[in-house]
């Protein structure tokens, strides 16, 4: 007999790992429980938190609020399952008053957070409070942001080089070797810099006209880019191997066995083919589809791109996340173009001066 169990919140982590919690508490329950285990466990939990909904004016309170919002429920359901995890971690203070936090109470947390998480963590978590804070502030839960004006914590020299960029021989090599189950999405990333989660979710018909055309999922934002020389053919060869008249195709991307990838899946399968690239000696260790995005922001970076340019390219909100995304880029050639534009001679600066003029 099949029992139906209320109270219980699933989600899928960042690594594509099953949660659960009791809905009414918060509290963590093992994804693996189902039946009259997990009704007991329910019961269980229903029985010790009777009443204990958190209090007003609390840490609680405010982020509890901050679910029921907009601003939480229209956020990418990745994001949302990253923010959970927050909120979890957060539960052993759940309940102090929203008076006593200010900028130093948060900086304390920053602190003690970073010593147990790593800076990653603390920092997505920090921006999860802010937003909360921020929610709290329009709706008159609280009188102002504690989180604004805080530095954030400092990222592991061993965790700075998580998604390095790829380098152009590893580009080269893998690509080339790569069957055509994964040539696509890792074109994708190659050339695009699209998202991981972004690529995967692609429909059939995104690929029109020479363009790519979607929504991503991280911040809603419409994109079109152009599908042009290598990427382009990648496309037209994957759209001819895998017509819509012999199966029914609605993804872009679909794996060997010609149907759509599951995130779960594709990550396990690229993990390994990266592997054996590796071994092959084809690439260095540390290759992950998230580093291509970081190569394509770096090659426009190194071209002389506007961080702008690069922002509205990678469909990145802030001008911040594009130059976290090129960090690695060596501007040396740009720079030394503008010194030698500021360095020229008198005669030649006059040439400049009036052939911008002209083109202005």
């Amino acid at each position: 007999m099949r029992v139906t169990v209320k109270g219980v919140k699933r989600y899928k982590d960042r690594l594509g790992n099953d949660r659960a919690y009791h809905r009414k508490s918060g509290t963590a329950i093992d994804p693996a429980l189902a039946g009259t285990a997990l009704a007991a466990e329910v019961d269980r939990l229903d029985k010790l938190h009777c009443g204990t909904a958190a209090a007003a004016g609390t840490l609680g309170a405010l982020l509890e609020s901050y679910k029921k919002s907009p601003k939480f429920t229209e956020l990418a359901r990745r994001t949302q399952s990253d923010y959970h995890q927050y909120m979890d971690h957060l539960k052993p203070i759940a309940g102090t008053p929203l008076t006593l936090i200010n900028s130093a109470f948060m900086a304390k947390l920053r602190d003690k957070t970073v010593k147990k998480k790593r800076g990653g963590f603390t920092n997505h978590m920090m921006a999860m409070l802010s937003s909360a804070f921020k929610h709290g502030k329009e709706y008159g839960l609280v009188e102002a942001n504690p989180c604004l004006e805080l530095d954030k914590a400092k990222i592991a020299h061993d965790r700075r080089k998580e998604n390095r960029p790829w380098t152009r021989q590893e580009r080269v090599n893998v690509l080339s070797a790569a069957p055509l189950h994964y040539k696509v999405p890792i074109a994708l990333a190659r050339f695009l810099g699209l998202r991981r989660g972004d690529i995967l979710r692609l429909p059939r018909m995104a690929y029109r006209n020479g363009y790519i055309t979607f929504r991503a999922s991280k911040n809603g934002k419409l994109m079109k880019l152009p599908a042009l020389g290598e990427l382009r053919q990648i496309l037209d060869e994957a759209l001819a191997a895998w017509p819509v008249a012999e199966i029914d195709i609605t993804m872009l991307c679909l794996n060997s066995h010609k149907k759509p990838w599951t995130e779960m899946g594709f990550s396990a399968s690229i993990g390994k083919f990266f592997d054996a690239c590796v071994a092959r000696g084809l690439a260095s260790e540390g290759l992950t589809m998230h580093g291509l995005r970081h190569s394509v922001a770096t090659d426009l970076r190194e071209i002389g791109y506007r961080l702008e340019d690069i922002k509205n390219f990678l469909g990145q909100e802030t001008i911040e996340m594009a130059e976290h995304y090129s960090s690695h880029a060596d501007v040396s050639g740009v720079l030394i173009d503008m010194a030698n534009v500021i360095q020229a001679s008198p005669k030649r600066e006059r040439v400049l001066t009036n052939s911008r003029k002209k083109s202005v």
